[in-house]
């Protein structure tokens, strides 16, 4: 720790010598006020010393500074290039919710037709003659009363 001494002016006092030089002038310097603090050498060095290190210090932070600015930079750039990805796949989605698009793959890829037309199938194979045996067991008669004994039972 630094240690100041504090030393007395003396007090200044006109000469009284017996010579008259009262009709001659002379300059004299003006009185400053002081503070009074002397530093030894050594607080000298240690303030010196204790400046270079607080102008390390703030070089040091300045480095710091740019090193995170350059990061930030960096993050910057990879918003950016994830905002205009953003853009280009909503401007996709939107292209593919189009109704004409939607149509399109319908009617193209699925074969399907718009509701408001009729279209009429006719086979390629003529059908069948009286040849094959008629299938009854859909017959009013039959149905009820072969279904009857099954539906008993559950509750």
């Amino acid at each position: 720790m630094a240690t100041a001494r504090v030393l007395r002016m003396p007090q200044v006092q006109p000469r009284r010598d017996g010579s008259d030089r009262s009709r001659h002038l002379r300059v004299v310097r003006p009185m400053r006020p002081r503070l009074g603090l002397r530093l030894s050498p050594r607080a000298g060095v240690v303030l010196t010393v204790l400046a270079f290190v607080a102008l390390f210090a703030v070089a040091v932070c300045h480095a710091l500074l740019i090193e995170g600015q350059a990061s930030v930079d960096e993050l910057d750039r990879d918003v950016a290039a994830e905002q205009a990805r953003y853009e280009e796949l909503r401007l996709e989605v939107a292209e593919l919710k189009s109704p004409a698009r939607i149509r399109t793959e319908a009617t193209e890829r699925l074969g399907m037709v718009p509701g408001g037309e009729r279209v009429w199938l006719t086979p390629d194979e003529p059908a069948p003659s009286g040849d094959a045996p008629e299938d009854d067991t859909d017959s009013p008669e039959t149905s009820a009363a072969s279904v009857k004994p099954y539906l008993e039972g559950t509750p």
